[in-house]
C-alpha cells in the first residue's frame, strides 16, 4: 500500500485544473445530501425544541395526542388527581392552541398562531427571557413574542407592540427566542388568565379552563421517576399519557418520522444526492482513467496484476472523496448558519452528522471507482502499442 499511494495520489494531483473541477463535482453532491439531511434534522430539532425548554420531570398528555402542535386536551383534575402521589412536588397545567388569529401591526392581515397560556406565578419554561418577564402577564391582554416568529406574517416582535388577538386588543409586554417549525410559524405567550380571556370557549356565565393540553410534573428530589411514572399509570385513568421528558421527545419525533410525509421527502432527497455524487464521481474517474489508460497499460505490460491496478484506481477515488469532503462540511456549515438565521429553524452541525456524511462521500466515490475501474481492467496493452 505504501508503493500504491503515492501513484494513486499522483495521479489525482497531476492536473490542478482537473482537480479542481473534480472536487466542485463531488462537493456539489456532497452539499445537496447535507441540505437535504440538515432540513431532515431541523424539522426533528425544532419539533421537540419546546419539549426540550420546558421545566418539567414528567408530561401528561391525552391519550388522543399524537404530537404537540394538535389541539388534543385531557381534564383538568387529572392534574389534581396525579398530586395524590406524594412524590409528586408540582402538576402545573400549559394551555394550546394553534387557532389565535393574530392581525399584523404592519399591514393589518390576519394570521393562525400558536399561543400558550401559562400560570404566571409558576416556573413553566426553562427559557431565561420568559421567566425573567413572567410577572409582566399579570397585567390583562398583555403577550410575550417569540422573536424568530415569521415576520412576513406576524410583523416586528418587540415589547410594546399593539395589536388584536382573537379579536382583542392585546400589547406586546416582551420577547423571547423559540424559534418556529414546520407546523407552528409563531409563538405567543400569555398567562392562563388571559388565555381565557382570548379563548373563552362556549357560552359560559363563568368560563373556566377545564381542559389542559399538557400537564407538567415535577417530582421531589431523591424520587425515583420511573417509580412515579409507574404509580400515575396505574392509578390515572386511560384518557391520559404519562412520558418522561425523553420519551416525550421520542414521541414528538416518531410522529414526524412514521406519521408525516415531509421526513421520507428529505430521505429521498439525501439519496438522489447519493446517485447523483456517484454518477459525477463515475464520470470525473472515467474521464480521468481514459486518459491515463496508457500508462495503466504499461503497468499491465510490465506485470502488475489487475488486483493491483483496481487498487490504485479505488485509492484515487478515496482520495478524491476525502479532499472534497472537508471543504463541503465547511460550505455545508455556511449554508446551515445562513439558512438557520433566515428560517428560524434548527439546522445544527453534529458530529454525528459529519462523520454519517463522510461515511456516505466515501462509500459514494469509491463505488463509483469500483464501476469506473472496468476501463482499466479491461485494457489489452497490444491494442494499445501495436
Amino acid at each position: 500500500m505504501a508503493a500504491r499511494v503515492p501513484l494513486a495520489w499522483r495521479n489525482l494531483t497531476f492536473n490542478k485544473r482537473r482537480l479542481l473541477v473534480s472536487m466542485a463535482g463531488v462537493m456539489f453532491a456532497v452539499i445537496l445530501m447535507f441540505m437535504e439531511l440538515g432540513y431532515k434534522n431541523a424539522l426533528f430539532d425544532s419539533s421537540y425544541e419546546m419539549i426540550r425548554l420546558l421545566d418539567a420531570d414528567l408530561f401528561l398528555i391525552s391519550s388522543a395526542m399524537d404530537r404537540t402542535a394538535s389541539n388534543a386536551e385531557f381534564p383538568r383534575r387529572r392534574l389534581f388527581q396525579a398530586l395524590e402521589n406524594t412524590e409528586v412536588a408540582s402538576a402545573v397545567p400549559l394551555y394550546m392552541t394553534l387557532a389565535g388569529e393574530w392581525r399584523n401591526p404592519e399591514d393589518g392581515k390576519r394570521a393562525g398562531i400558536r399561543v400558550i397560556g401559562i400560570p404566571a406565578d409558576e416556573s413553566v419554561f426553562l427559557i431565561p427571557e420568559i421567566r425573567t418577564q413572567q410577572h409582566l402577564l399579570r397585567q390583562p391582554d398583555t403577550v410575550l413574542m417569540d422573536t424568530q416568529s415569521r415576520r412576513f406574517k406576524y410583523g416586528r416582535a418587540e415589547a410594546g407592540v399593539l395589536s388584536e388577538l382573537a379579536g382583542r386588543t392585546v400589547q406586546v409586554a416582551g420577547v423571547f427566542s423559540l424559534g418556529p417549525t414546520f407546523a407552528v410559524d409563531g409563538t405567543l405567550v400569555t398567562s392562563d388568565h388571559n388565555f381565557l380571556r382570548f379563548f373563552p370557549g362556549p357560552q359560559d356565565p363563568q368560563p373556566k379552563l377545564k381542559s389542559a393540553s399538557m400537564g407538567l410534573l415535577r417530582v421531589r428530589p431523591g424520587a425515583d421517576l420511573k417509580s412515579v411514572q409507574e404509580a400515575l399509570r396505574g392509578y390515572l385513568p386511560g384518557d391520559v399519557q404519562v412520558l418522561t421528558k425523553p420519551e416525550m421527545i421520542a414521541f414528538e419525533k416518531d410522529y414526524w418520522l412514521k406519521q408525516s410525509t415531509i421526513a421520507p421527502v428529505f430521505n429521498m432527497g439525501a439519496f438522489v444526492g447519493f446517485v447523483v455524487g456517484m454518477v459525477i464521481c463515475y464520470q470525473i474517474l472515467f474521464t480521468d482513467l481514459s486518459d491515463q489508460l496508457p500508462q495503466f497499460a504499461t503497468l499491465k505490460a510490465i506485470g502488475h496484476s489487475n488486483r493491483y491496478l483496481f487498487q490504485v484506481v479505488v485509492t484515487h477515488s478515496l482520495f478524491l472523496s476525502l479532499v472534497s469532503f472537508f471543504p463541503a462540511v465547511g460550505c455545508s456549515y455556511l449554508l446551515y448558519e445562513f439558512l438557520s438565521g433566515v428560517t428560524g429553524l434548527l439546522m445544527r452541525m453534529s458530529v454525528a452528522l459529519i462523520l454519517m456524511m463522510l461515511v456516505l462521500t466515501v462509500a459514494m466515490c469509491t463505488a463509483a471507482g469500483s464501476i469506473a475501474v472496468r476501463k482499466v481492467l479491461s485494457v489489452d496493452p497490444a491494442d494499445l502499442f501495436r
